[in-house]
């Protein structure tokens, strides 16, 4: 793994191919339960942790309710779909800037003596 912030799009580059191959594969048997739950998520609207986060919950939800739908072919694509969430995710300071959206509230501390 790699810890440079040029390899934050590479990474990027490589969900979206991961998730692009999803996609093609479940059109292709016609699985529209998979889709669906890819569809809610990705495209992602920006590369943003919450963002990253979603598309890793709605797939691990999909796992949970039709563990099914992750095997045969797609466990190769799934394999690298982790990698990169893991990358972007786990790593989010090394790789990524604060989206407004993303960053905590900011409260203002009084402190009374």
């Amino acid at each position: 793994m790699s810890r440079h912030p040029e390899n934050h799009e590479h990474a990027f580059e490589r969900l979206n191919t991961a998730c692009q191959r999803l996609f093609e594969t479940w059109c292709e048997s016609r699985s529209v339960i998979p889709l669906g739950y890819l569809l809610h998520c990705w495209p992602l609207p920006d590369k943003g942790h919450a963002s990253v986060k979603r598309l890793a919950d709605g797939l691990r939800e999909l796992g949970r309710t039709d563990p099914g739908a992750l095997s045969g072919r797609i466990w190769p694509i799934l394999c690298e779909l982790a990698s990169c969430i893991d990358e972007i995710v786990l790593y989010p300071r090394i790789y990524l800037r604060k989206v407004v959206d993303d960053a905590p509230p900011v409260a203002r501390a009084a402190y009374v003596m």
